[in-house]
């Protein structure tokens, strides 16, 4: 058999691939985009300047692997490919779990399996550091009459263990977050706040209502309020214990971010929303006022927060400046953070120095 004519072929096809492509691209310009699949900005064309010449080829190739026409469609057709061969994992941030549970494993992102493996432990000398870093900010915001509070939310691979793939076993007993809590608690009068427990009781209480997305890496309606109704409790106001017949499905579904990141998106379900109504009592007519310092868990607790506090600042840690601490005079500071990110956050130094010493 002449096997001549097929190679042409298979040859024709790959270069008319290569040619047809960016024609395509400059004809139907954005119409042959989808969605972005990646959950991240594209890179942006550079320009060729003598400043940045050293660094234009490494950007300029950046920018035209993320700006070829259909590329979020290859990606979605990779990704099919690879779930239907492999029947797990189709990149490498997020984990096929059990009755299509997902779950969150960059690496590059606060580690969560390393968390979950208890394989970040913390040594007594960054123990100690944390410690006395926390107690630093504590006495620093005392001295311009603020409170300090530290409030710690769990990861959701360790609420919802039982749904993670066998692969990864059990979750440590002994682990990063459990660890600094207790020597918190232990060493220091430092007001912090974890929340795992509250979670857990949750979901005995409320068997038939998630306190997490399944397809996300955040806690729903549900949980947000029983992370806040702890972090009242820490500030002495008491929030009434969730109940059944305080939540309500809510009936448009929520596209989860690890729905997007495993780039499956159109062919996973969208998860259930619950909203918590209560009765937050008799507004105070001395509200204190607070800042607040969180990441993404933190920004369903704001409105929470709202029912009690007049609020000088809500501040993303990204955007967080100890001069806005300053312009805000809180009355109460909080600084929220998830499991996955307290070594990165904690171990920096103190979060607010004293305006004379800087």
């Amino acid at each position: 058999m002449n096997k001549k004519p097929s190679k042409c072929a298979l040859v024709a096809l790959f270069l008319a691939l290569v040619v047809l492509a960016p024609l395509a691209g400059i004809v139907a310009g954005d119409r042959v985009r989808g969605r972005n699949l990646e959950l991240r900005t594209p890179a942006a064309k550079p320009a060729l300047t003598l400043e940045h010449i050293g660094s234009f080829p490494r950007e300029y190739e950046a920018w035209y692997a993320d700006s070829q026409p259909f590329r979020d469609q290859l990606i979605y057709v990779r990704a099919l490919m690879n779930k239907a061969l492999y029947d797990r994992d189709v990149t490498r941030m997020v984990a096929f779990g059990k009755q299509g549970w997902l779950f969150y494993t960059n690496v590059n992102d606060g580690k969560p399996l390393n968390n979950y493996r208890g394989e970040d432990l913390f040594t007594n000398m960054e123990l100690r550091r944390i410690a006395d870093s926390l107690v630093r900010t504590r006495d620093n915001l005392r001295k311009q009459g603020c409170e300090f509070v530290l409030f710690i939310a769990p990861n959701k691979e360790r609420v919802y263990s039982e749904y993670m793939p066998e692969r990864y076993g059990a979750p440590s007993e002994n682990y990063a977050a459990k660890q600094l809590v207790t020597f918190l608690r232990r060493r220091t009068d430092l007001n912090v706040v974890y929340c795992y427990d509250d979670l857990m009781q949750a979901r005995q209480d409320l068997a038939d209502i998630p306190i997490f997305y399944s397809k996300d890496t955040h806690w729903n309606g549900a949980g947000s309020y029983v992370g806040a109704r702890a972090m009242m409790r820490a500030l002495d106001i008491d929030m009434p214990p969730l109940t059944g017949d305080m939540t309500a499905p809510v009936s448009v579904g929520h596209t989860g971010d690890l729905s997007i990141l495993t780039h499956l998106e159109r062919d996973i379900p969208a998860d259930t929303d619950y909203a918590v109504t209560f009765d937050a009592g008799q507004a105070s007519a001395d509200r204190k006022t607070v800042f607040f310092c969180h990441d993404s868990f933190g920004d369903s607790l704001t409105g929470y927060l709202l029912n009690y506090f007049n609020m000088g600042n809500a501040v993303p840690y990204a955007d967080y400046e100890e001069a806005q601490v300053d312009a805000a005079h809180p009355d109460i500071f909080i600084l929220e953070t998830v499991e996955r990110y307290v070594r990165l956050r904690l171990l920096r130094g103190p979060l607010y120095t004293d305006p004379g010493d800087r």
